[in-house]
């Protein structure tokens, strides 16, 4: 007989292995480190987490990340609904609808504003059918440096060691900007944003286990970047930046013309730049956004992004 209850950290290696059995690995390494970090060390609470268990095993997981936004005149509790994997021996039960919809009444019962996520196109008709609304794409702004190994990429003509591995960027050092940066956290901008800390930056960018992160600053702004591999090639990704929008801008801008090997720089589409090369794009590079609302009335200032400000550091990774 299955059961449905609230996971235990006695349970995260049975549900790491539940991930891997699954999902793989192929997107994003699944690890009882990773897991600590994403689901227990968060500053905005530790995720509720439900199971679904038949003969004492654990044949389905569902996790819902805590994440606090923040507007000109309110502070949103949301959860992000991210992990989530079903035994391939019992799917066609239910056990992941169960699971979701039981895990969002609980947390609207404790107060929950609203959930979100980024799902992929195979998941969203799923999503939308237990009452997601779709927010929209978010807006993407890309400034092309090697346009001709971009198209290299593209062709698969070029696809050496060198090409690809993954660029360091080691004279950016991240804790730098975390002894000698003094960050400014307050905002009377009337956009909606992540509630910023430095326990949440440290937390984000360098207690992750998976990914380094770089930070350029001086004592006017600072910019919280990676280096990735897209599918256009090597992508140098503007994840946060703090300080007035001129000398973010100026920053952004000294970045791309350093030694760093990239291809094009990514950054949300509401943070003003100019640089050479640059694209913006609307609705056709971000990520799928869905939302709904929990203990909220409606979610219509996270629609649109016409209220809601995320940043790329905000929606990538989980």
């Amino acid at each position: 007989m299955m059961e449905i209850r609230p996971a235990t950290k006695n349970d995260i290696p049975a549900i790491i292995k539940l991930l891997k059995a699954s999902l793989g690995e192929s997107l994003m390494p699944k690890s009882e480190a990773y897991w600590q970090w994403k689901h227990i060390n968060n500053p905005f609470g530790a995720s509720p987490v439900w199971i679904a268990t038949e003969a004492d095993q654990i044949i389905g997981v569902r996790a819902f990340m805590k994440w606090n936004w923040q507007g000109a005149d309110a502070t949103y509790s949301a959860i992000r609904a991210v992990d989530t994997a079903t035994d391939p021996k019992h799917q066609g039960k239910g056990i992941f609808k169960k699971l979701t919809l039981g895990l969002l009444d609980d947390c609207k019962a404790k107060g929950v504003d609203l959930v979100y996520n980024t799902p992929n196109q195979q998941s969203k008709p799923g999503y939308l059918k237990m009452g997601w609304q779709e927010a929209g794409k978010l807006p993407i702004q890309l400034s092309i440096k090697n346009p001709l190994n971009i198209v290299k990429h593209k062709l698969k003509a070029k696809l050496d060691a060198e090409f690809l591995e993954i660029p360091q960027a080691d004279q950016f050092k991240l804790e730098d900007a975390f002894d000698n940066f003094k960050f400014n956290f307050e905002s009377s901008s009337a956009h909606i944003n992540t509630v910023f800390s430095l326990a949440y930056l440290k937390w984000r960018y360098l207690d992750i286990p998976i990914i380094p992160y770089y930070a350029h600053f001086n004592d006017k702004a600072c910019c919280i970047f990676r280096i990735k591999l897209g599918s256009m090639g090597k992508e140098l990704r503007i994840c946060d930046a703090f300080g007035r929008n001129k000398d973010k801008q100026q920053l952004i801008k000294e970045l791309y013309k350093s030694s760093i090997d990239f291809d094009y720089m990514s950054i949300d589409g509401f943070t003003e730049i100019k640089l050479p090369g640059l694209l913006k794009f609307k609705r056709s590079l971000g990520p799928d956004v869905t939302i709904r609302p929990l203990a909220m009335e409606s979610v219509t200032s996270f629609k649109d992004f016409s209220n809601w400000t995320p940043s790329l550091g905000d929606l990538e990774v989980f």
